[in-house]
């Protein structure tokens, strides 16, 4: 039965580029790629990876656990973009006046 699903594989494999034919030619139309400064930032990336590196180290030397240089490398990466962010997501309180 193996043999028999094998050859059938095979077989549809092979004679899969013997019927495929091209239809019209595309079209090719360049556009202008965005320019990369606009939408990554060097710094925060740097950033980020050196979160994760430091995060990965810390949960290495910490615990000897399975999984634990995995949580450290994402902690490290949270914390290297949150570090590098300009914290514009938190609103900032007013002092109380009474």
């Amino acid at each position: 039965m193996r043999k028999l699903i094998f050859a059938a594989i095979i077989l549809i494999g092979a004679t899969g580029p013997l019927t495929a034919r091209a239809g019209e030619r595309p079209i090719l139309v360049q556009t202008a790629m965005p320019a990369m400064s606009e939408t990554f930032d060097r710094n925060q990336a740097f950033a980020i990876g050196a979160g994760i590196v430091l995060g990965a180290t810390a949960g290495s030397v910490l615990s000897s656990m399975r999984g634990t240089i995995l949580v450290g490398a994402v902690a490290g990466g949270l914390i290297g973009a949150w570090w590098y962010s300009d914290h514009s997501e938190f609103a900032t309180l007013e002092p109380r006046t009474k």
